[in-house]
Formats: structure tokens, C-alpha cells, sequence
């Protein structure tokens, strides 16, 4: 549990969670004046009118690109535009992190996201106990502790708190169209 915590709050806080945070906190500290600069801004966000760099940056993000916020397409550009700036490695890192990420459900993305939502409760100190005390497990005891979580996975149950349990459309309890009630 706490590896797979550990691991959803790196990979969500890098690629999405922070860079959209802030873009959300630059949108709220800048508004917009008028509403025709703000449909100027969407038609330059369309991905036919990125350029040929922020493309071949965001590849991996092409099929997902419509579907994106505003407020997710600029920040996704400014990470585009500081490409060419980061070292080899952590091109490589942003590439493979958001392949990984595109290749997800949506029912593990939405994990990933409650995970490091939850993992916001916890002081950065208490993770950083929590991962050295992992570490110092030996690979039986991860493999144990890996074991178990599928298993808690694999009830059934879903785990997300955003999706409500609903009545059936059908319910067999409610009367005929057609009888009176006495």
C-alpha cells in the first residue's frame, strides 16, 4: 500500500496534479477581460496549431488533447517550451511518465489522482519514514506486501469515493403502471 501510494503520488504530483495546480492558480490570478481573447486562445490551443516542437513533445498526449481543460493545455505547452531546456534524463523521464499515463484507464488514472489526493493528509515527513522503513524491507517482504494489495484490489470492490452507489433503473418493488393504490 505504501509503495503504491509512494509511486502514484510521484507520478501524479510530476507529470499533472502540481503544473495543473499552479496553471489553475495563474488562470485565477489573471482573467480573462474579454470573451474574444479567450476563444483566440482555444483555437491556439488546438493541436493543428501547436508547433512542429510542442507536437512532437506532446506525441503522446495527441489522442487525449481535445478532451483537455484550458487551464491543462497551457500547462502543458509551458512544459513543452521547457523541453529543450531540461537535461537527456529528465526528457527521457517526462516521456516515458506520460506515455505510461496515456497508456492508463480511466479507472487508474482516477486512482492515481485519489491516491496522491490522499497522500496530501500525510506531513512529506511521515512519506519519507514510510518509504525509507519500505526500502528496508527485504524483496520477500515487498513481494508479500505487493501480494496483498492486488488481492485488496481484486474483491471487486471499486475504491474510487467519486463513484456513488445508485438504485436500479429497474426496481422490481415499485407497482405496475396500470394498479391502483388502496
Amino acid at each position: 500500500m505504501i509503495k503504491a501510494v509512494i509511486s502514484a503520488y510521484v507520478l501524479t504530483a510530476s507529470c499533472f496534479i502540481l503544473p495543473a495546480a499552479s496553471a489553475a492558480q495563474e488562470s485565477t490570478s489573471h482573467p480573462k477581460t474579454n470573451e474574444s481573447s479567450s476563444s483566440k486562445k482555444g483555437s491556439k490551443l488546438d493541436w493543428s496549431n501547436l508547433s512542429p516542437l510542442q507536437q512532437t513533445v506532446l506525441a503522446t498526449l495527441e489522442s487525449d488533447w481535445s478532451t483537455f481543460s484550458q487551464n491543462s493545455k497551457v500547462k502543458w505547452l509551458k512544459v513543452a517550451d521547457r523541453y529543450p531546456t531540461m537535461s537527456s534524463a529528465d526528457q527521457e523521464r517526462l516521456q516515458r511518465r506520460m506515455s505510461d499515463w496515456s497508456k492508463l484507464p480511466q479507472k487508474d488514472r482516477r486512482l492515481a489522482r485519489d491516491n496522491y489526493l490522499s497522500s496530501l493528509q500525510f506531513p512529506p515527513e511521515q512519506k519519507t519514514a514510510a518509504w525509507q522503513a519500505y526500502q528496508q524491507l527485504s524483496e520477500e517482504e515487498k513481494q508479500k506486501l505487493a501480494q496483498q494489495e492486488l488481492a485488496k484490489k481484486k474483491t471487486g470492490a471499486v475504491s474510487s469515493p467519486a463513484i456513488q452507489p445508485r438504485p436500479p433503473l429497474n426496481n422490481t418493488s415499485a407497482p405496475p403502471p396500470n394498479s391502483t393504490i388502496k
